[in-house]
């Protein structure tokens, strides 16, 4: 999957912008929202529970975007995904699960971490040429999940 983007200027978006873009990648994933971090915490103490960690900080656009002490919890099966920034500003995807080894856990995180940016992008994208006055005229996902969006503008 990739992307290739030059957009000028960029505009930060708010918390809306994230959860967006986290509800796009957790829609193409088929995971659920979880019902509380305490709640899922309780039910998953099992000693075989395996974690893995993912940075965002590469993406400092996206994490900027995230509020500060807030966390977004999605489950699919026995894995739970967790979206938080803490409050040093450090944005992370970890993903917890049984029965996975932590080389399952990792690409699952890097997968997730792909996708929700992409759909961020995407979203960023979309909206900008919009306030542009861009028409989309149409959208193609590739097998390899790249997006290529058609657009056209008539100027007077």
């Amino acid at each position: 999957m990739g992307a290739v983007l030059i957009l000028t200027p960029v505009i930060i978006a708010s918390w809306p912008a994230i959860t967006a873009a986290v509800a796009g990648a957790v829609a193409s994933m088929g995971l659920v929202a979880g019902e509380s971090v305490k709640e899922i915490a309780k039910q998953n103490n099992a000693p075989q529970e395996k974690s893995v960690e993912v940075d965002l900080s590469e993406n400092q656009t996206m994490a900027e975007n995230i509020a500060t002490d807030k966390e977004i919890v999605f489950t699919k099966g026995s894995v739970e995904f967790h979206i938080k920034r803490d409050s040093r500003g450090q944005c992370s995807v970890c993903v917890k699960g049984k029965g996975h080894s932590e080389v399952e856990l990792k690409q699952m995180a890097e997968e997730f971490t792909q996708k929700m940016t992409q759909c961020f992008i995407y979203n960023k994208v979309v909206g900008e040429l919009k306030n542009k006055d861009f028409q989309v005229i149409n959208e193609e996902v590739s097998e390899d999940q790249s997006i290529r969006i058609h657009v056209r503008r008539w100027v007077d």
